[in-house]
């Protein structure tokens, strides 16, 4: 028994001297550098005072409050501009030291977003769905992420494997909320999606976003093949601008939309046997528009001549 407690005792010393090791070597951060916990404060202080200045109505009014607001923020943790400047260096050549700011702020920062300008209506007929269905989230990774324009917190990858829950005809909806937080630079952050059929065919979609608000990028359907696997990423370019100030893209309620194919009634399709077909669902139409393209088959349009077909109303 003695030598049971005995092997015990020096097997726990052990892992706490392992402990002590491990904390011991891991370096601190500098005393000039804002601490890593200080540090988080202030960046979500300057993402709450950079929405509250984006309300301007007058684009001259937000920048010149972008600024008041961030001189408020760093008085109100005692840092000077020149501290948070040469802090933002340190942290943007210490790649885990800032993985760990920028998880924390993520998660504070998403409890945010839906107060701070989000449109519930743009969200909401999405949010409540499943993996399954004629309409269906697919998005299985994180809802958000923050990207700094340097390697390696510059691109987020992703992937998603088709299941048999696809089918032929579907179409996809990448939605999400972006949050440019930027002291100075120019703003383009690049989203690509490429999409693999099951004849070994590929159709690639690409948009880039320079503001804040509400993304999408639209994928159309594919009549011929079924989906087999969906890659892709999120880009935040580094631009011409090489200073270290704050630059920093936010996104959040990250959703990837399936749309299924709604085939058309028999009773329809009968009404309609004689006419041209046309897409489920058109765009708005106004009151200018000479022709409406529609989706037909993968690299093919067709082109309806809505005046004409207004004159044989007529």
């Amino acid at each position: 028994m003695r030598n049971l407690l005995h092997t015990c005792s020096s097997y726990i010393a052990m892992l706490l001297l392992s402990a002590f090791v491990a904390v011991a070597c891991t370096p601190s951060v500098p005393s000039d550098v804002i601490q890593p916990d200080e540090m988080e404060d202030i960046l979500y202080d300057y993402y709450i005072s950079q929405a509250m200045a984006g309300q301007a109505l007058n684009q001259k009014d937000a920048s010149y409050d972008r600024y008041v607001y961030f001189s408020a923020v760093l008085q109100k943790h005692g840092v000077t501009e020149a501290d948070f400047d040469s802090s933002l260096v340190y942290y943007y050549s210490n790649a885990k030291r800032l993985h760990g700011i920028y998880s924390s702020l993520s998660e504070r920062i998403g409890n945010e977003a839906m107060g701070l300008g989000a449109s519930v209506s743009e969200f909401n007929k999405y949010s409540s769905l499943s993996e399954s269905g004629d309409t269906a989230n697919i998005w299985q990774d994180a809802t958000s992420l923050l990207l700094t324009p340097y390697a390696p917190s510059n691109k987020f990858t992703f992937s998603i494997k088709a299941d048999s829950t696809y089918k032929v005809g579907d179409s996809f909806l990448v939605n999400f909320m972006s949050d440019f937080i930027y002291q100075a630079g120019t703003k383009d952050a690049v989203v690509y999606v490429a999409v693999r059929y099951d004849n070994d065919s590929v159709s690639t979609h690409v948009t880039h976003i320079g503001v804040s608000g509400v993304s999408r990028l639209r994928i159309p359907a594919n009549d011929e093949s079924k989906v087999s696997n969906i890659d892709g990423f999120v880009y935040l370019n580094r631009g011409s601008d090489d200073s270290r100030t704050l630059k920093l893209l936010f996104i959040s309620q990250m959703q990837f939309v399936r749309f299924h194919k709604k085939e058309m009634p028999k009773a329809v399709q009968a009404k309609d046997s004689v006419a041209a077909p046309v897409a489920d669902t058109l765009p708005a139409r106004d009151s200018t528009a000479k022709a409406t393209v529609i989706p037909h088959k993968a690299g093919q349009a067709v082109k309806v001549n809505m005046e004409g077909a207004d004159a044989r109303k007529r």
